[in-house]
Order: structure tokens, then C-alpha cells, then sequence
């Protein structure tokens, strides 16, 4: 019997440090599930696809859109399983508020090469807030950066350094360590994870006002997360949480829940 015992525990000591090894082997397939997609056409009208070029020389594409007269340019970072294609549709929705947009693709999305981690991100990141702040000084209206879910680690790094007149943020993590914890709360992701993105640690240098957008069925990144957030800037916060919605359905156009109060955000006074 006690030979039994120790035989199961072994194996299931065996099956656990198997599971921890394949999820630690296969996150970038977790953290950036769009990585390594076919490109897909824009189907978009009226986008403009750019291409830009990181610090390093690096190229990344970029959609931009624009209405008559905008308010403001808004660049936006998508979530972690978006393309072009998909950024492309968000500015045209988001244009709808009277602003202009400028959303790039990450490195290893689509049809910009390279390899999608914090590092890459963060600059690509920077190099698009460059090209965005001229497009600003260009139209004469204030930057405003926003993001989606894995998006607002790009967006919070450059409202940190101070880039941003106003910060947008849809369904924001607290840090990309917790949400990955409460997934795999059964292993320990804080020694397993690679991609240490991280929202909290910026939030206090940011000084300019935030608008967090988050539903209040949220299963992925629930909404107590977003709350956290604001809790965690010094300045300005408001989170409108909106009934019903979850990560993947939450809308920011006009006309939706939170809309009209996302468009006086973004156009500003």
C-alpha cells in the first residue's frame, strides 16, 4: 500500500511539473496569441497603412484614419490578439468621436516583422507616440493615447512619461503577472512568467486625467482590476463599468454604453 502511495504522488508530481514546463514552453502562444497570423487584408475605407520605424530601424505598419476638423489624435494600442486588420476597424470606429487615429501592429503581428515581447512593445510603442505627436503639432490638437487590454501597457508606459494629454483604457490589467495568476492559479506563474508587463508601477507617474472602460462581466481581466488601476494614478480617474459586457464584446463607439461620455473624453473641453 505505501508503495502504492508514494507511486501516485510521485505521479502526479510528475504530471504537474509536466503541465508547469508546457504552459512555461507555450505562454508566448498565451500572451500573444496573434503573433505568427497570415497578414489580413484591410478592409477598412478610407485607412491609411504606414509604415514606420522603430529606434533600432525596424519596421512596423501603423493605420491611420482621419474625419475633417478632429478634436484630437488618438493612438491606440490593440489587444493581444489583434492585427491590423483589426486595428484598422477600431480607427475607424473610434474616428467616429471626431478625432483622429493612429494605431500601430506589434512586431511579429502581420506584416511587421519581428518578435513580440516587453521590450518590443514598449518600443514600438515609443516610435509610434513620435509619429503621433507630430501628426498632433501637424492638426494643432492635443495627443490623447488609449489601449485594449494588453494595449494599455503601451498606452500607460507613454502617459508615464508624461506624452499624453489624456488616457483612454478598455478593460486594463493591473499587471499581466495577476491576470495570468488567476487563469493558472494552480502553478506558479510568478516564477514561470517571461513577459513582466506591468501597469501599477507606471500609474504613479502619470499625471494627466484617465477614463477606464470596463465590463462589468469581464470573465479574462474582471473588473475589479480596472478599478485597482484607478485606485492607483494620483490624478483624475473615473471607470465607467458597463452592464453586461465582457473582454472581447466591449464596444467604445458612439451610440454604445459609456459612448457619449468616451467621446466628450477623448474631443476634450
Amino acid at each position: 500500500m505505501r508503495r502504492l502511495v508514494t507511486f501516485a504522488v510521485i505521479l502526479l508530481a510528475s504530471a504537474y511539473a509536466a503541465a508547469a514546463l508546457l504552459v512555461w514552453a507555450q505562454q508566448d502562444r498565451f500572451v500573444f496569441p496573434g503573433s505568427g497570423w497570415p497578414a489580413r487584408p484591410i478592409d477598412a475605407p478610407g485607412v491609411r497603412v504606414l509604415e514606420l520605424q522603430r529606434s533600432d530601424g525596424s519596421p512596423f505598419r501603423a493605420a491611420w484614419y482621419s474625419p475633417e476638423a478632429p478634436r484630437a489624435c488618438l493612438l491606440f494600442f490593440v489587444g493581444n490578439g489583434e492585427d491590423l486588420a483589426s486595428g484598422a476597424r477600431h480607427a475607424v470606429e473610434l474616428a467616429a468621436h471626431g478625432v483622429a487615429v493612429l494605431v500601430p501592429e506589434y512586431p511579429g503581428y502581420g506584416r511587421s516583422p519581428g518578435t513580440p515581447s516587453v521590450v518590443s512593445l514598449l518600443t514600438t510603442a515609443e516610435a509610434a507616440c513620435a509619429h503621433a505627436e507630430r501628426s498632433a503639432r501637424d492638426l494643432g490638437v492635443p495627443l490623447v493615447v488609449g489601449g485594449s487590454s494588453l494595449g494599455t501597457f503601451c498606452a500607460v508606459h507613454l502617459a508615464a512619461q508624461g506624452r499624453a494629454a489624456r488616457l483612454l483604457l478598455r478593460a486594463p490589467p493591473t499587471t499581466l503577472a495577476e491576470v495570468a495568476g488567476r487563469q493558472f492559479w494552480w502553478l506558479p506563474v510568478g516564477r514561470l512568467l517571461r513577459h513582466r508587463f506591468d501597469n501599477l508601477g507606471p500609474a504613479a507617474a502619470v499625471r494627466c486625467p484617465v477614463l477606464i472602460v470596463h465590463g462589468e462581466a469581464d470573465g479574462l481581466v474582471p473588473i475589479e482590476f480596472g478599478r485597482r488601476l484607478a485606485a492607483a494614478f494620483p490624478g483624475p480617474a473615473e471607470v465607467i463599468a458597463v452592464p453586461g459586457a465582457g473582454h472581447n464584446d466591449l464596444s467604445l463607439a458612439p451610440g454604445e454604453p459609456g459612448g457619449a461620455r468616451i467621446g466628450t473624453f477623448l474631443r476634450g473641453p
